[in-house]
């Protein structure tokens, strides 16, 4: 992502301010209606949906698209059926991927045999607006237009493809990013915390402001002025092999410290997030200058697109097409930061051996997007020596 053009978005958004406001203030007031009066447990659970959701037309009712007409539709007529379906789509103990498909196809095998010739409109963006008005601290609304018109606008190394469900987390991870900027902006949020009245939900997090500026500038506000960064050489070191490298021996610390660790962990989920896209551009640009553009084009950000735990971030490949299962550290600090590997990344390793590359980033300078670059082949279980947490779970 191009910070450069997001922050002239960013001042276009702020000029343009009261407009964009009259024409969009609707998404705070419908989120609020919805948090003020949803009730899953609700006796008459379609009089309590359509009462939540009556402030939410434009969200879901537009031109040939009518996900609201047909969820009340179908509520009307199977209210239970739908009441357990939403509370399946809020256990935020489930993978949020699974949960919307499974929503959307319980609701189609329902529909069908409620309504048979008709369409029952819930898509991925339909879903989301569900997710988004439940937990708006969370979640961002979405439309898949709206997401590739401004990844293309803002140099998002994703490229949207329509009705794929790995949208969804890459589109979330992009306003995240998106979302850092605007909080860098004192002014921005004076002007929306001010336009907030009694009626809105106030929207702390900033995530319905975030998708309402993504939303403006695909719609409503102008081409700023291109902003050309300057390039700067990358230095990258060679790969090496893990047998090659140990890690520092350290004794144990009882010293009592405070530290805030959530939001540390918050920026430095931002800076790895940041650094595996980092790493997935750099990768696709290697495969295309070497003549290798159809294996490019099947470089997958897998950590964005199917979710974390799988033991690695990136699936790409060297120039005979044989497969890299790469795992990205990313830090601004030095080569002997301390970073940690998960259970999941060293027993990955194992599996993959001289497939897996840890790409250790580091010197990371986000402004420019330069760093510099160790890559290490092969299983961790070298480097990894000092466990820092043990999962319990009791059993009486």
């Amino acid at each position: 992502m191009n910070r450069q053009i997001v922050k002239s978005y960013i001042e276009e958004y702020k000029r343009n301010f009261e407009q964009v406001h009259d024409q969009e203030i609707y998404k705070w007031k419908a989120i609020k209606q919805f948090q003020d009066n949803f009730d899953i447990e609700a006796q008459d659970f379609y009089e309590n949906l359509e009462l939540s959701l009556s402030k939410a037309g434009n969200l879901l009712d537009s031109g040939q698209y009518f996900p609201k007409r047909m969820l009340l539709k179908n509520v009307e007529e199977s209210p239970e059926q739908i009441r357990e379906m939403f509370k399946i789509l809020y256990d935020e103990d489930f993978d949020i991927l699974e949960r919307v498909e499974n929503f959307r196809s319980d609701f189609k095998s329902l529909n069908t045999v409620n309504f048979v010739d008709l369409n029952d409109y819930q898509d991925h963006r339909a879903v989301l607006v569900y997710l988004t008005l439940y937990y708006p601290e969370r979640y961002f609304f979405y439309k898949y237009r709206m997401f590739k018109d401004f990844a293309d606008k803002v140099e998002f190394t994703y490229k949207p493809i329509g009705g794929r469900i790995e949208n969804i987390g890459q589109f979330h991870n992009l306003c995240g990013l998106v979302r850092y900027e605007i909080e860098g902006d004192q002014e921005l949020l004076n002007l929306h915390e001010n336009r907030l009245d009694s009626e809105c939900y106030r929207d702390k997090d900033h995530n319905v402001l975030t998708q309402d500026f993504i939303y403006a500038v695909v719609r409503h506000l102008d081409q700023p002025a291109i902003i050309k960064k300057t390039e700067v050489e990358t230095t990258v070191i060679e790969e090496t092999s893990i047998l090659k490298l140990k890690s520092k021996d350290e004794s144990i610390d009882f010293t009592p410290r405070i530290i805030n660790h959530i939001q540390n962990n918050i920026e430095n989920k931002r800076i790895g997030d940041l650094g595996e896209r980092w790493v997935v551009k750099k990768e696709i640009e290697y495969l295309t200058e070497n003549g290798k553009s159809k294996l490019a084009d099947k470089v997958k950000h897998v950590a964005k697109n199917q979710g974390d735990g799988s033991g690695f971030d990136i699936l790409s490949f060297d120039l005979d097409g044989n497969e890299k299962y790469i795992e990205v550290k990313t830090t601004k600090g030095s080569l002997n930061s301390t970073f940690y590997i998960t259970r999941n990344e060293l027993e990955r390793s194992k599996i993959e051996k001289d497939k897996y590359f840890l790409y250790r980033v580091y010197n990371f300078d986000e402004n420019v997007e330069t760093a510099n670059l160790l890559k290490i082949q092969g299983e961790l279980t070298s480097i990894c020596e000092i466990p820092v947490n043990y999962k319990v779970t009791l059993e009486k």
